[in-house]
């Protein structure tokens, strides 16, 4: 078992400063921090440039990553604090909400990914650490990483056909059980747990290509509802409000109510709209939790259209569509961007707040709000062409005009993270 120790830094390198006005645009770049080369632990290749999880937490910019979990001053780049993953270990996930000031990812060795660390996210303090029955990897198979939420005080893991519950507070375990305890007599599988405010979603494969909702109490584990499928899900795009995604041999999209009982459906495309539900999170050397952005309120959900290429441009372009969760038809496609990728960044009730990814070649990204009863854009800023594609498949976080794009993978992107101001 491995445990975080706090350190002054880790493998990453130190941000750079940028100077002058860059391009001249309202935002300017104030620093980026470089990827990593691929790195070696010892025990295992491990892509160093994943992003599990991004934060804004105080004056600072907390990214974890294989090699723990870090925290860079909003102002100058500089690293605040850094808390490294112990010698022959990596983190392998991250609970993507923090609560209370609370954060909690997932570590382990070369083969299992079966140790959870809470942390305060102010200062990179270890609060606890527990363990919890893992898979292990075999062969040169990817490591499997656990479902992992937070759900008010309370964290919420699925490993190894086992889900159970923690205390956001001290690492307690809470509760424990497993398919045969949450759907006797039947042969099921568990395919996935997700948690958000007072309630987890289990997802479950049973009886062949059947499939299962269970509606469970985070506290206590304690099965509230339970919905049959006629078909196998891959679980829920949202907890609140709850939508279900289709399966293997399905397209429908289900809003649920409160007792998990579908209220509408929906297919892709809605109403002549394609939209995009493939996880951003891709890693090549862990396989865990897909990341499929969207924004949701208690009537309508918002998702990225499927983008598509921009004739004579090395680029793709695509909007947003909000979907009303009470009839499943489509509200509106935004109108008035760039021909540039969207990504969504928070809803408020000024609007969507949203980035246009822009092309370092020949377009300025942008920061925009989309009008929540019509899906019109309004620009809020512009920010330098040098930061064109830098958030592309990226977490997007804003505070006060100060925007930071932290991309899951080197991909399109070339720095880690980028902040504009």
């Amino acid at each position: 078992m491995a445990v975080l120790a706090v350190a002054a830094g880790t493998a990453y390198g130190v941000s750079r400063l940028v100077g002058g006005d860059d391009d001249g645009q309202a935002l300017r770049t104030a620093w980026v921090l470089d990827f990593p080369e691929r790195q070696r632990n010892g025990l295992k290749t491990y892509d160093g440039q994943d992003m599990f999880g991004a934060w804004l937490v105080g004056d600072a910019v907390v990214r974890a990553q294989p090699d723990g979990v870090i925290a860079y001053r909003l102002g100058d780049g500089g690293q605040a604090w850094g808390v490294p993953a112990p010698q022959g270990s990596s983190l392998c996930g991250a609970a993507r909400a923090l609560a209370e000031g609370r954060g909690v990812v997932a570590l382990g060795s070369a083969d299992s990914c079966d140790t959870l660390v809470g942390f305060d996210a102010a200062t990179g303090a270890r609060s606890w650490q527990a363990t919890f029955p893992a898979e292990r990897r075999a062969g040169r198979d990817t490591l499997a990483a656990p479902d992992l939420s937070v759900a008010g005080g309370q964290v919420v893991v699925r490993a190894d056909q086992r889900v159970l519950g923690f205390s956001l507070a001290d690492g307690r375990r809470l509760w424990q059980s497993d398919a045969d305890r949450l759907l006797p007599g039947r042969d099921c599988r568990l395919s996935d747990a997700q948690a958000a405010g007072d309630l987890a979603v289990v997802t479950a494969r049973c009886d062949g290509d059947r499939g299962t909702l269970l509606g469970l109490d985070p506290a206590t584990g304690k099965v509230r509802w339970q919905q049959r499928l006629p078909t196998a899900s891959a679980g829920v795009l949202s907890v609140d409000p709850l939508v279900s995604l289709p399966g293997l041999n399905d397209s429908t999209f289900a809003a649920r109510d409160a007792p998990g009982r579908p209220r509408a459906t929906f297919g892709n495309p809605v109403d002549g709209t394609r939209f995009s539900d493939l996880p951003v999170n891709r890693s090549n050397s862990v396989e865990g939790p897909a990341v499929r952005p969207h924004l949701a309120d208690a009537e309508t959900i918002y998702l990225p259209t499927e983008a598509a290429n921009v004739p004579g441009k090395m680029r793709q372009a695509n909007q947003v569509v909000a979907i009303d969760l009470a009839t499943g038809k489509r509200r509106w496609v935004s109108a008035g961007h760039t021909d540039s990728e969207v990504e969504l960044i928070r809803l408020d009730e000024t609007g969507l707040l949203a980035w246009e990814v822009g092309d370092h070649r020949d377009l300025a990204p942008r920061l925009v709000r989309i009008d929540r009863a019509s899906g019109k854009v309004s620009v809020l800023a512009e920010g330098p062409r040098s930061a064109g594609t830098e958030g592309s498949d990226a977490t997007v976080l804003e505070r006060d005009g100060t925007v930071v794009l932290v991309p899951w993978k080197h991909v399109a992107a070339d720095a880690a993270i980028t902040v504009l101001r």
